[in-house]
């Protein structure tokens, strides 16, 4: 009986010993033959889209810097793509994975197409790039809206890899399943077979540690086994291939040095520090420990576990756990980057938003900049319609240093197209330059600038750009090291851009509606003081009309008329004073129409000027007019009543603004090819703070009352007009009290030598 329970017990020890090494041995064959079938796929294909990210590089390099040797570049891609492409199409017959390699051929036939055509426009602009430069746009735009072919072939093949993995780890599962229940069929048969069979199930135990330590050398996490004198007595591969080498015998207080194990900031860990010494020490479990492998390649962030072993109350040993935690380290600090970045932007944007000022915002954006990136930071803004740049506003997060980065600002051309802000505005493409040496001329004693030059770590200007137009630049210089500008915070820089973009344009925005109330406030603010101005000036003749009519009547029935005729002559007066009042609200509607019409006749200036005071000195006795004009007869190509209409609108406005018996001047002055005419007066002056406002609509002077100095204060508004529109200009000098000189230049010519004779003059109504 006893040999018959021995030879079951060892036949179902071997049977499942066999079993066990079987199905490992499938599993693992399996396994090997799903990752090595694969990989030529998947090198292959990632190969191809290297080679469509090269042709892509190489067409733009080419357009950017115009080297041939950038063709040579995207001739070998296109290569590399066609050899890539047959690799890959020899590596599979897959249905799917022939399907997805059609997409990805065809994917790379249009950004062929795209590249091929930016640099043909490339060649046949000769050299130039705007065409180019939209087509490289729109490569890019395409390429990056593109599926990943390569991730997706990728990620399938890892997915089988995974359902190998999980296959694998079940058929373990239900091994160790197995494993348990064969002990405990083991024990309750020692415990029958009693003392007899001691060695029996002692060499099974033995065949069972055997096969425990072959579970734990195929598990995928790293074990080391320390013993109770604190060295390493076992070390499963998975363990090795962290550690990158297995030496067994090992004491704790080494382990440091021979494998060495650093902290999160490279310093060498102390051997009272290791989970296995803490374990060892205390007696207590240590639980997912993050320690940092140094290699010569590359730094293996490992998490350690150490859960010591006791036996009868003593610590014989501890077990240390390894697991690799490299990518999910890299996840979490480029998670936490990422999360610190959104910060930043959020703070930037709501503290750019936080005032509507422009000034405000411009030194703001400035002040944030520097204090994030770099040392110092300047908003450079462009002038509207112009090519000329401004220091808008300009920051140093050390103030005693401010002055020098003003010196340096002010040493670049600030001009677009000119230096290298001048170019990022121009070409809309920011500019990244590290180590940039100190500008200027340090040995030139005559210099404007007495500071030292400035040598910064890094200059990056990217370009301020709305969605109307290019509003500026921004600046971003370090003169530290430390702080100098990389390619991994460009995208940060390029988002801060934006934000400063957008609060500038919103100020710009918010200005230009404040300006745009208030214009609409003077504006119908002008509307009610004219409509009660026109009201009265229209309402005053009309009654007076009425009036003398009335009175006209009466007397012409009692037969008295020659008072009667006076009354009259005293209507048609009022009469006239209307139509003028009417002919100038049409002359203003015409001129905001655009239908005033301007007749283009031959006039001879001297004698039209004597001709236009004489009836004015005629029609006004009371006043004395001097008149000065120039003895060579030039003319003056226009419209001889609108004209006439100017100079009768200055001479009215003397007139009426001077007193009685007072001298009104009217001079001519010759300046070649024009001819410059004044009309001064010894009247009541417009006040300084009004000279710029004279020629407004329905500006009325507040030493003016409609009770004294009728009108609706567009006089001036046409006459201005009137000049302009035969390409003159019109200005007023004045000093209140003492009299105003109005001044109109008009351009000339010769009088022809036969000309024919002067059409009469006529009357305009003013």
């Amino acid at each position: 009986m006893l040999w018959g329970a021995f030879a079951g017990l060892a036949l179902l020890t071997a049977a499942g010993v066999a079993f066990t090494i079987a199905v490992l041995r499938m599993e693992q064959r399996q396994e090997t033959t799903v990752v090595q079938k694969q990989r030529p796929l998947i090198d292959a294909v990632r190969d191809m889209d290297d080679a469509i990210n090269g042709m892509v590089a190489a067409a733009r390099g080419y357009i950017i810097s115009g080297q041939t040797s950038f063709t040579q570049q995207y001739g070998d891609a296109l290569k590399d793509f066609n050899k890539a492409k047959e690799r890959a199409s020899a590596q599979t017959d897959e249905p799917r994975d022939l399907q997805q390699l059609h997409e990805f051929v065809q994917h790379y036939e249009e950004v062929k197409k795209l590249t091929d055509r930016q640099i043909d426009q490339f060649d046949a602009e000769k050299k130039t790039t705007d065409a180019a430069v939209e087509t490289m746009k729109s490569t890019a735009a395409f390429q990056r809206g593109a599926p990943d072919y390569a991730g997706i072939i990728t990620d399938r093949v890892r997915s089988e890899q995974r359902e190998t993995a999980d296959r694998i780890d079940n058929i373990r599962q239900w091994l160790m399943m197995a494993v348990v229940f064969f002990g405990i069929g083991m024990i309750v048969a020692g415990g029958l077979a009693t003392w007899r069979v001691e060695q029996i199930l002692r060499d099974s135990m033995s065949r069972q540690g055997k096969r425990t330590e072959a579970i734990v050398g195929g598990m995928s996490d790293g074990v080391m086994l320390v013993d109770g004198e604190g060295r390493t007595v076992y070390v499963n591969p998975a363990a090795q291939r962290l550690l990158g080498k297995s030496t067994i015998g090992v004491p704790i207080f080494r382990h440091s040095d021979i494998y060495n194990f650093r902290d999160a900031h490279g310093r060498l860990l102390d051997p009272g520090e290791l989970p296995a010494a803490q374990a060892l020490s205390t007696g207590r479990a240590v639980r997912e420990m993050t320690v940092v492998i140094g290699r010569d390649d590359a730094r293996v962030s490992v998490s350690m576990s150490a859960t010591p072993l006791q036996e009868d109350g003593k610590i014989t040993g501890v077990l240390v756990m390894f697991r690799d935690i490299t990518e999910r380290r890299a996840l979490e600090e480029q998670m936490q980057l990422q999360a610190e970045r959104a910060q930043i932007i959020a703070d930037a944007g709501a503290f750019f938003s936080s005032n509507i000022d422009p000034a405000w915002v411009t030194q703001a954006i400035a002040e944030r900049v520097a204090e994030v990136l770099g040392d110092w930071a300047a908003v450079i803004l462009k002038e509207p319609d112009a090519k000329e740049l401004r220091v808008a506003a300009i920051y140093h997060r050390d103030i005693a240093s401010l002055g020098m980065a003003w010196s340096y600002i002010y040493r670049q051309p600030l001009i677009v197209g000119e230096g290298l802000i001048g170019q990022v505005i121009a070409t809309n493409y920011p500019s990244l330059t590290t180590n940039v040496r100190p500008s200027g001329d340090d040995t030139n004693p005559g210099s404007m600038y007495h500071s030292a030059p400035m040598k910064l770590a890094s200059l990056l200007i990217l370009p301020l750009r709305t969605r109307r137009e290019m509003i500026g630049a921004l600046v971003i210089a370090a003169n530290d090291p430390d702080r100098a500008m990389t390619d991994d915070k460009l995208p940060l820089v390029e988002v801060l851009a934006e934000r400063a973009s957008l609060a500038i344009e919103n100020a710009k925005l918010y200005t230009e509606q404040v300006e745009a109330r208030r214009k609409v406030e003077d504006l119908s603010r002008l509307k009610d003081e004219f409509l009660s101005i026109a009201s009265h000036e229209l309402r005053t003749p009309v009654t007076s009309i009425k009036g003398y009519t009335q009175l006209a009547k009466m007397l012409i029935k009692e037969g008295d008329l020659n008072t009667s005729e006076d009354y009259l002559d005293i209507a048609l007066d009022q009469i006239d004073r209307m139509s003028r009042l009417i002919l100038e609200l049409l002359d203003v509607s015409r001129i905001e129409t655009g239908r005033l019409e301007i007749r283009r006749d031959q006039i001879s200036w001297s004698q039209f000027v004597r001709d236009v005071v004489h009836r004015h000195h005629t029609a006004v006795s009371d006043r004395r007019f001097h008149v000065s004009v120039p003895s060579a007869n030039k003319v003056v190509t226009g419209d001889r009543d609108r004209l006439e209409q100017v100079l009768g609108n200055l001479l009215e406005n003397a007139v009426k603004y001077s007193p009685d018996g007072s001298d009104i001047t009217v001079a001519v002055d010759d300046k070649g090819d024009s001819l410059l005419t004044a009309v001064c007066d010894r009247g009541i002056g417009i006040p300084a703070d009004e000279l710029g406002q004279v020629f407004e609509r329905f500006h009325r002077g507040r030493q003016v009352s409609s009770t004294n100095y009728g009108g609706l204060g567009l006089g001036l508004y046409i006459t201005k007009q009137i000049i302009e529109r035969h390409g003159g200009t019109i200005w007023v000098e004045s000093k209140e009290g003492q009299g105003t000189t109005f001044y109109f230049s008009l351009p000339a010519a010769e009088h022809p030598a036969v000309a024919s004779s002067p059409e009469p003059p006529r009357a305009v109504a003013t």
